[in-house]
C-alpha cells in the first residue's frame, strides 16, 4: 500500500461492520474470532467471540453508529455510558466467562467515554470480571492502514482513488484470507462437520480459480481476479502447486468419509 496513510470511512450497515470487526480482531489480538450466534439468536452481548495468541478469550460487541448523509466522517450518534453499562452487564453473565470484554464501535474517540472505561476497569479489579476495552473508528484505521489486506478485502475503491492500489497484492489478499477459515486452522480430529469441510474447500478452491470469495451460505464476501491471472510466473507456478494440494485433499476426504475410515460426529 506504500506509505501512504488513508482515512476509510466506516460501513454502511451493521452486517458489514460486525464482519470487519472479526477481521481486525484476527489480526489486532493474534488469535482465532468468529461471529457469536446469528441473526435473531440471544447472543448475550457478544457479537465475535476468540481466542488470542496467549490463550485469553474475548467477547466483542459491536456498535454500529449512523452518520449524515454527506460525510461518512460526521457523526449523528455517539455511544453513551448507559449503553456501555448495558452492553457491560451482558458480558459479564456470558458463557463461558470472559477474560476480557471489547465495545467496538465506529463512532471517534470520546474522553469522557475513555475515562468511563477507566474507572469502570480499576472497580473491577479483583473480582473475576472481565477487562473492558473499547475500540473506535481510529483503532480500526489504524488496523486497517496496518494489514494492507483488509484494505484491499472492504476498501478497494479508496486504494484505486489514492493510487496505492496493486493488482497482484489484491489477487494475494483474497487468497490469504480464503486460506483463514477455521478449516485450515483447526487440526483434523476436531473438525465438527465434515460436510462443512469439504465445503470450506470447494470454496476456496474457487477463490483460486475465479477470484471471488463466498462464505458458506453462498454470499459473496468481496472479489479480486483469478490466481492464475498474477503477473509473475514464480507466483503463477505456486499456485499451480496449492490448487493441486487443495484437489488432494477434497479426494481424500471424499473418498475416506465414503468409505467409512473417517466418521461423522454426531
Amino acid at each position: 500500500m506504500g506509505t501512504l496513510i488513508l482515512s476509510f470511512p466506516p460501513p454502511r450497515n451493521w452486517q458489514d461492520f460486525e464482519q470487519l470487526t472479526k477481521d481486525v480482531a484476527k489480526y489486532r489480538l493474534a488469535g482465532d474470532f468468529e461471529n457469536h450466534g446469528r441473526q435473531g439468536q440471544a447472543q448475550d452481548g457478544v457479537d465475535v467471540y476468540g481466542w488470542d495468541k496467549d490463550d485469553v478469550n474475548s467477547g466483542l460487541q459491536c456498535k454500529h453508529k449512523g452518520h449524515t448523509p454527506t460525510t461518512a466522517r460526521k457523526i449523528v450518534t455517539t455511544i453513551t455510558t448507559a449503553t456501555i453499562d448495558a452492553e457491560i452487564l451482558l458480558a459479564d453473565n456470558f458463557t463461558p466467562k470472559l477474560d476480557r470484554f471489547i465495545i467496538a464501535t465506529t463512532t471517534f474517540r470520546d474522553v469522557d467515554i475513555q475515562t468511563h472505561i477507566n474507572t469502570l476497569n480499576d472497580s473491577r479489579k479483583g473480582k473475576g470480571l472481565p477487562k473492558i476495552e473499547i475500540w473506535f473508528w481510529e483503532a480500526f484505521e489504524e488496523g486497517i492502514n496496518k494489514h494492507s489486506e483488509l484494505a484491499y478485502f472492504y476498501y478497494e475503491e479508496i486504494l484505486k482513488q489514492f493510487k496505492q492500489y496493486d493488482k497482484d497484492i489484491h489477487i494475494l489478499s483474497l487468497l490469504k484470507h480464503s486460506l483463514s477459515r477455521p478449516a485450515f486452522n483447526t487440526t483434523f480430529n476436531a473438525e465438527n462437520n465434515c460436510d462443512d469441510f469439504l465445503k470450506a474447500i470447494s470454496d476456496t478452491q474457487r477463490a483460486f480459480s475465479t477470484g471471488k470469495l463466498y462464505d458458506r451460505d453462498g454470499n459473496l464476501l468481496t472479489s479480486s481476479y483469478a490466481a492464475k491471472t498474477l503477473s509473475e510466473q514464480q507466483d503463477r507456478n505456486e499456485i499451480v502447486i496449492i490448487e493441486s494440494l487443495l484437489q488432494k485433499i477434497r479426494v481424500f476426504t471424499t473418498d475416506n468419509f465414503k468409505n467409512g475410515n473417517i466418521e461423522q460426529r454426531t
